[in-house]
């Protein structure tokens, strides 16, 4: 799933069990990707910066399937932005979740008053660092991406992390510029999806650094 390859590059199961973005900004980026998932299911549509259901049929997976009843029954609430900050406030425990209960994820609950934030690690290494390495390889090599990982690159780009999946200085110029051409073919959609993603973690970095 979008969301959960996103959650493994986003956050450091492999290691520390940290995240790698401020959590404000990974929530954000789940949220953005709960969404693609429902829009590369035919459920969901974007356009510029309204959302809304166009397929109400389930699609049989407990995360996805809460999402779309969710907006299905505020058919008032269109805008995207509004839709972000709604799924963020519950995001991160979703995705980690579902990766949970697929046995796929270990969650490590703060043992000191003030570390607030869970610790998550991998019981598979080559599994969690798969989502990063594959699209590491695909940037850097200029190979032709699958629709899916189209949409994790955006995501992962509008979250501010390219540079966490291309960690190498000397390859970041050729695969931006290789990402530049990927993003410019991204179906529309999936398009203004990510540019709203972007905005709302801009927004949130900033509200955290002040």
């Amino acid at each position: 799933m979008l969301a959960d390859e996103l959650f493994l590059i986003a956050w450091d199961t492999t290691g520390s069990g940290k995240p790698r973005l401020h959590v404000q900004g990974i929530a954000l980026g789940l949220a953005g990707a709960l969404l693609a998932e429902l829009v590369m299911r035919g459920r969901v549509a974007v356009q510029d910066s309204l959302v809304k259901v166009t397929d109400g049929r389930a699609v049989d997976e407990r995360v996805s399937d809460r999402v779309l009843t969710d907006m299905a029954e505020s058919p008032q609430h269109t805008d995207v932005r509004t839709w972000l900050a709604y799924l963020a406030q519950r995001s991160v425990t979703e995705v980690s979740g579902r990766l949970i209960r697929e046995g796929r994820l270990e969650r490590e609950a703060p043992k000191l008053l003030k570390r607030r934030t869970s610790r998550y690690y991998s019981p598979d290494f080559g599994h969690a660092m798969w989502p990063r390495t594959r699209l590491h390889m695909a940037l850097v090599r200029g190979q032709p991406l699958a629709a899916h990982d189209m949409a994790l690159a955006v995501l992962v780009d509008s979250c501010g992390m390219t540079e966490i999946v291309v960690d190498d200085p000397a390859e970041r110029k050729i695969a931006r510029r290789y990402l530049t051409t990927v993003l410019a073919a991204l179906p529309r959609p999936l398009s203004d999806l990510g540019r709203h993603v972007n905005a709302a973690v801009g927004d949130a970095v900033l509200t955290y650094r002040s």
